[in-house]
């Protein structure tokens, strides 16, 4: 067994699956923001605050779980592992541009894309 540390997701990566607006807005949103009603419209709008809370280094833990999911795709694309284990992973409920059920990317479809550069889906021609 081999421990690895992951790479934190670039913003380019992140942009794969989420919108360029939620990803510029997971990048700079802070906990003070919640206190300044002027960024309810925001906060609302990508489902942040209430069941998706802020805090210090959202942006950061983000970024740390899509880079495990992506990477464990790339070593597996890479026949370097026959198994690979995010165990920080598991954030699928994020949606293109919202957050929701405490998940703001969603890792899971981020690994998935990873993987189909190198694995394409069976298709049976008619």
């Amino acid at each position: 067994m081999e421990i690895v540390r992951p790479y934190p997701a670039a913003t380019t990566d992140i942009r794969r699956f989420h919108s360029d607006d939620y990803v510029d807005f997971l990048s700079s949103v802070a906990p003070d923001m919640i206190i300044d009603h002027t960024n309810n419209r925001s906060l609302k709008r990508f489902n942040v605050g209430e069941d998706c809370p802020v805090f210090d280094g959202i942006f950061e833990f983000c970024q740390a779980s899509a880079g495990g999911s992506i990477g464990a795709a790339v070593k597996l694309n890479r026949q370097d592992a026959d198994i690979a284990i995010n165990w920080a992973d598991g954030l699928h409920h994020a949606k293109k541009s919202e957050a929701s059920g405490f998940c703001y990317v969603n890792d899971i479809v981020l690994g998935i894309l990873e993987l189909l550069k190198v694995h394409r889906p069976f298709r049976e021609e008619c």
